[in-house]
């Protein structure tokens, strides 16, 4: 029997196929023939199983790979823990734009499993200046305190 992925977790290990028969199927990881995980959109080709929960399939083979535009597809591999994950953005004090404005700095990406540094962000231009006028600003601040 043929059929389409309509949801699959790689974290979870089980997903759900339908059927060109219009019922869905659910589907764990031991189940699919392969090292390839099915993703959604995939169509696959599988043997159905009538089970105590519902219909299941079994021996899921993939024959077409689609692109899939979920979060999965934006997973990199962290350095650290060699785990899939979508680096999490740290933000540092924010820049000031006036009156009660201001926008958070990223700083950097780390990994959600293990907290380690994924990537670093340059300093922004703003962040430079703003450094460069705290300088001056306190540079004139302690030149006043010891020359008083």
């Amino acid at each position: 029997m043929k059929g389409k992925v309509k949801w699959f977790s790689n974290e979870k290990g089980f997903g759900f196929i339908t059927g060109d028969d219009g019922v869905d199927r659910f589907v764990g990881v031991r189940k699919v023939v392969g090292s390839e995980l099915p993703k959604i959109g995939n169509v696959v080709e599988f043997d159905h199983k009538d089970a105590k929960k519902g219909p299941q399939a079994i021996n899921v083979k993939i024959l077409e790979s689609t692109s899939s535009t979920r979060a999965d597809d934006e997973q990199v591999t962290c350095p650290s823990c060699s785990k899939r994950m979508i680096p999490r953005i740290i933000t540092g004090p924010p820049l000031v734009h006036g009156k009660g404005s201001w926008t958070p700095v990223p700083k950097r990406s780390i990994c959600p499993f293990c907290s380690q540094t994924y990537k670093e962000f340059p300093a922004s231009s703003g962040e430079v200046v703003g450094a460069i006028i705290f300088g001056i600003i306190a540079l004139g601040f302690i030149t006043f305190f010891f020359s008083s």
